[in-house]
């Protein structure tokens, strides 16, 4: 199967989940998990389950956030997270969408971020560009940090150092945003609408969309493992 194939089932699944989401988001929610700053919905679950009966056809393990399965970044495999944002969907924020992408050998091959509030969807597949709705996009052309937009996500560390680090970060910006959202971090990186992305803690269902998303787009993606699951990422559009 080719990658427009998979990019074609990626596209559909994401479609299919967006719109039971949005089908959902007046409803009451159902919290079965809440540590710290994180919320874990129902719905997160059942779209999950969803998804992964929308990419069975393909015959390609998946890991997701909600069920976990295939770990080893050598293999080829989908990785989902049905809702990146559940804190924003909760609260009935428009941040937040469903992120899918398939990867190989720790690779991004096919990437797709769907905000199905807005019905954006941004999507990609290797050697074929980056696309909003069946518009091409690709990263800005600002160079100067002066005249750019970072955003960015509050780091979870409680340390003093931690804190000071982080804002150090943010000084000589134009303009700095959290959407709380890694997913649509990444695809605004693509589509032009921020020129720089960066964030410890996240994990690779977050941004492993994303990775397809911005490279195709013509911008630069970096991530480091910095524990046993969670990353630190660095998305710009190649020339900040």
């Amino acid at each position: 199967m080719s990658f427009k194939n998979y990019l074609e089932i990626a596209k559909e699944a994401a479609k299919e989940a967006g719109n039971f989401l949005m089908k959902n988001k007046l409803s009451k929610k159902e919290i079965y998990s809440e540590e710290g700053r994180d919320i874990k919905l129902q719905l997160d679950r059942e779209t999950e389950d969803l998804i992964r009966k929308k990419l069975e056809p393909t015959n390609i393990a998946v890991l997701g956030e909600e069920f976990g399965g295939e770990e080893s970044p050598e293999s080829e495999r989908w990785v989902i997270d049905p809702i990146d944002g559940t804190a924003n969907y909760f609260r009935g924020l428009d941040q937040c969408c469903v992120s899918i992408a398939l990867m190989d050998k720790g690779k991004s091959i096919v990437g797709v971020v769907y905000n199905f509030n807005t019905d954006e969807m941004f999507y990609a597949a290797e050697g074929l560009g980056c696309y909003l709705n069946g518009s091409k996009v690709i990263v800005s052309k600002i160079s100067q940090k002066n005249k750019a937009s970072i955003t960015t996500g509050f780091p979870s560390s409680e340390s003093i150092e931690s804190q000071y680090e982080f804002l150090e970060t943010l000084k000589g910006w134009k303009k700095i945003r959290m959407f709380g959202s890694a997913a649509l971090s990444c695809a605004y990186i693509a589509s032009g609408k921020c020129d720089f992305y960066a964030e410890k803690g996240v994990y690779l269902w977050d941004f492993a969309a994303g990775i397809c998303l911005v490279k195709e787009a013509g911008g630069k993606a970096e991530f480091t493992l910095i524990d046993d699951e969670r990353y630190s990422v660095r998305f710009s559009n190649g020339k900040l």
